[in-house]
């Protein structure tokens, strides 16, 4: 209890956290409420299976593509006005989203929501790092992933409802409406962190004001946090969206609404282990907690694997949620820590970067594995898991080279 109660001592010390993760979640809630109709509205259009999937590909390659300059932008000037155009973007992509006429115009408009999204998030994280003291970054970074993990679960549910009683436009004039209200408070509410003197701030964590942002890419240990992020984002978009629901479906027979409740059991398990993870990446170091967290994603890969009844599934997806439970915080504190304070931003754009990259490509490279190396899912999963467990493992044993 006492370690819950930590959790959440941040935010009584800096309400603006409050105002951050409130932002966090309007903004996911957003990504949510249309996550139910995408393919469905897609369709609509008279529109190839392939160009339907573009709807959702379009929207990562639009974070992608604007998550490091994004980041650079929030290093030169303040946080504030790239948090207030992050939700201004939203809502026009959003508006055009639930008015177009035609399929080229939905995906531009989902372009630019993919745009309007990487720049709130990778700002947002960059923030709420520049607000957290050193020996409570965990606690932070687990408030960020808190209210993405509350948007991201309320969403679906209420964007198929409205869906089903107000036609497929319906959750995108709500995601409008969210992002609208998230622009409201960030105008009112957000404050810019104070810009520190990182030779005042220095601490033991600190790589001094010598190491730019040029060292970003050429820091070995940096690199590899990327990896694992590349890694953990490949996994939710290959494993859990596309081949745990066909094993499900496949092996064991499983309905879409079970198989809902399973990625619901993931979502609620991120959830529940946020606040213990926060302080145990304070109390015991991110990169430890990083190592373990992506080692037992992975196995929770190969117990769905190589399971042989649906005990094994819902074993290994409450395992996959602890996993990633714990891996959110603990990378996005490492990120803090392994930088300056005046490089957190182009640091968050380059992780999230390489993790909407993984995001964009893993549907697509486990697809060929098993089209082209007839793997199955099965194999797709093990193919996962060694990719995870790979990173992992070199993010353990490669030492940092900065002075």
């Amino acid at each position: 209890m006492e370690m819950v109660l930590q959790a959440f001592s941040p935010l009584r010390k800096r309400p603006q956290l409050l105002v951050m993760a409130v932002l966090n979640a309007l903004v996911m809630a957003g990504v949510g409420l249309v996550a139910p109709i995408l393919s469905v509205y897609a369709s609509s259009f008279a529109t190839s299976t392939t160009m339907a999937g573009m709807i959702i590909t379009l929207f990562g390659i639009g974070r992608l593509v604007v998550n490091l300059p994004a980041g650079m932008l929030a290093q030169r000037f303040t946080h504030r006005p790239l948090l207030i155009a992050g939700p201004a973007i939203l809502v026009v992509g959003s508006i055009g989203a639930a008015l177009a006429q035609d399929f080229t115009l939905l995906l531009i408009c989902r372009f630019v929501q993919g745009i309007g999204s990487g720049i709130y998030m990778t700002v947002s994280a960059a923030a709420m790092a520049s607000y957290a003291a050193p020996e409570e970054r965990g606690r932070v970074m687990a408030l960020y992933q808190g209210g993405i993990f509350v948007g991201a679960g309320l969403g679906p549910a209420i964007g198929g409802s409205l869906a089903h009683h107000f036609g497929l436009t319906a959750p995108f004039w709500a995601y409008a409406a969210v992002c609208a209200i998230a622009l409201i408070v960030a105008c009112v509410s957000v404050d810019a962190p104070e810009k520190d003197n990182d030779e005042e701030k220095a601490g033991p964590d600190d790589p001094g004001a010598s190491f730019g942002t040029r060292e970003l890419f050429r820091d070995p240990l940096f690199l590899l946090i990327c990896i694992v992020t590349f890694g953990v984002f490949f996994t939710r978009t290959a494993s859990q969206w596309l081949i745990i629901p066909l094993i499900a479906h496949d092996r064991y027979g499983l309905g879409v609404d079970v198989i809902g409740l399973s990625l619901t059991l993931l979502a609620i398990s991120n959830f529940l282990t946020l606040p213990i993870t926060g302080a145990l990446v304070d109390r015991y170091g991110a990169r430890r907690l990083t190592i373990i967290s992506t080692l037992v994603m992975a196995a929770s890969l190969m117990v769905i694997a190589f399971g042989n009844s649906v005990a094994w599934l819902w074993a290994g997806m409450a395992l996959l949620g602890l996993g990633g439970g714990l891996n959110g915080p603990a990378t996005g504190a490492y990120a803090a820590g392994a930088v300056p304070r005046k490089l957190y931003g182009p640091a968050m754009g380059l992780m999230r970067t390489w993790g909407d990259a993984g995001f964009v490509l893993g549907p697509v490279l486990i697809g060929l594995l098993g089209d082209m190396a007839s793997a199955g899912p099965a194999g797709g999963l093990v193919a996962n898991a060694f990719l995870l467990a790979v990173s992992g493992l070199a993010f353990a044993f490669v030492r940092a080279r900065r002075r």
